[in-house]
């Protein structure tokens, strides 16, 4: 895990888009660490608290396996954290419930890397090493 500083978590169980969201913005200098599936993300929500504090923005899958991006959100909301999360899904009833659940921002699957790239920076002024 990196230290302090800006990081984006990136939350993804397909290998292929992870690998690529998560190879990209280190590409652009932005830290990025990576959960495969919503309980490696519980996980890294409790090791980066306070979340607003070391992470500026979540990228967060909302079909995953163990426990669902929405059930993630609703745990982050539930500390009172602010941190922006990036809802990402094919259905559009998934991102409706995760922007219920507390998401700040839904974009479709499939997406164009340089959209994510595009709310990255914005949410992330400093997250440029």
């Amino acid at each position: 895990m990196q230290g302090d500083g800006h990081v984006v978590l990136v939350v993804e169980d397909d290998e292929g888009i992870r690998s690529l969201v998560v190879e990209f913005l280190r590409d652009e200098q932005i830290r990025a660490e990576e959960a495969r599936d919503g309980a490696q993300a519980l996980e890294l929500v409790e090791a980066y608290r306070p979340l607003s504090r070391r992470v500026c923005l979540i990228l967060m899958d909302l079909m995953l396996p163990h426990v669902t991006g929405v059930d993630v959100i609703r745990h982050v909301r539930s500390l009172g954290d602010p941190v922006p999360i990036v809802a990402l899904s094919a259905s559009r009833t998934h991102l409706a419930e995760a922007m219920l659940a507390g998401a700040n921002i839904a974009i479709a699957k499939p997406f164009d890397i340089e959209q994510i790239l595009s709310v990255v920076t914005s949410q992330c002024p400093h997250g440029h090493d």
